[in-house]
């Protein structure tokens, strides 16, 4: 099982390539330095909570799903993924950030 910075970083990368962003353009769009997003990338630098959102609304997805191993099953009912997105965001930022 990937950690669960592994698993960010390899959907940071999915979700930008998907969005057709280079690093340089998604740091842009998130107004930070040039290089952060490739240190993100590389595990060099880790995110702050609130890049973390900002990032996800540059992409356009739920906050959680930079942290989900799992992909959203279709015929689970709405508030159910929520709740569970949410769950398994809360458990994953608590222990990427060492709380």
């Amino acid at each position: 099982m990937k950690g669960y910075q592994e698993e960010f970083i390899y959907n940071l990368k999915k979700y930008r390539k998907e969005r057709k962003l280079t690093q340089a353009q998604l740091s842009e769009l998130c107004d930070v330095a040039n290089g952060t997003i490739a240190n993100i990338e590389c595990g060099l630098s880790k995110p702050s909570f609130d890049l973390i959102l900002t990032i996800a609304t540059v992409l356009g997805i739920h906050p959680a799903l930079l942290f989900s191993s799992n992909p959203i099953q279709s015929d689970v009912s709405k508030e159910i993924q929520q709740h569970e997105l949410l769950l398994e965001m809360y458990n994953k930022l608590q222990e990427y950030f060492g709380k």
